[in-house]
């Protein structure tokens, strides 16, 4: 019931204890990215799109969340353009309050959203929206992250949210989605250091 709860109340943040590592490999991947040139990011976007639309996890979901992405990640608006083409749903991240819901993009969303902060587009705290995991849960998960490990570790950014949500959606497994990271080749490494809070994702798809 406690976890039911949490679902429907949102993701709330907990407390994370800095990991020295994972500090040092955040630095490492932040500095990999800035070195790819524009043109290097677009063609590296371009092959990962065409190995997400062509994934039979992606072609056999219907609801799939995934994230507004910033030009330091995978570009992740070809995926939402194809996602609705094709008369599928797509939910992306909200963060307000320390809180994480997955909402659905409606038509012209994404050409509106304010940014947080953090460069991030999102809802607006007054757009009402399906919340994915209200209404039915999803499909597929395309998460975000900073570095990945062939093997599916993921090193996230820091504040928890999607360990706690894919957390969650995995209490019950027999609804549980598949997981999916994208990123460019400069953030796969051969090792990237865990917890027990981490999730690992299902596969990582990159430009190799």
């Amino acid at each position: 019931m406690l976890v039911v709860n949490l679902l429907r109340k949102g993701f709330k943040m907990a407390k994370v204890t800095p990991n020295p590592a994972k500090a040092a490999l955040r630095t490492e991947i932040a500095a990999r990215i800035a070195a790819l040139t524009t043109e290097e990011k677009k063609r590296q976007s371009e092959i990962v799109y065409e190995k997400v639309i062509n994934h039979p996890w992606y072609k056999s979901a219907n609801r799939i969340s995934l994230y507004m992405s910033t030009d330091q990640e995978i570009n992740t608006a070809p995926i939402i353009s194809h996602i609705k083409a094709r008369g599928g749903s797509a939910f992306v991240p909200q963060y307000a309050g320390g809180i994480m819901r997955m909402l659905k993009l409606e038509d012209k969303d994404e050409n509106a959203m304010p940014l947080t902060r953090h460069g991030i587009a999102q809802h607006s705290k007054d757009q009402i929206r399906e919340d994915a995991v209200e209404s039915g849960g999803l499909d597929l998960v395309i998460a975000p992250g900073v570095a990945f490990a062939k093997t599916g570790e993921r090193c996230g950014h820091g504040g928890g949210y999607y360990d706690k949500f894919i957390s969650n959606l995995r209490s019950n497994p027999q609804t549980a989605p598949k997981v999916i990271a994208v990123a460019f080749d400069c953030q796969v490494v051969d090792h990237v250091p865990t917890n027990e809070q981490d999730q690992k994702v299902d596969a990582v798809l990159f430009a190799e």
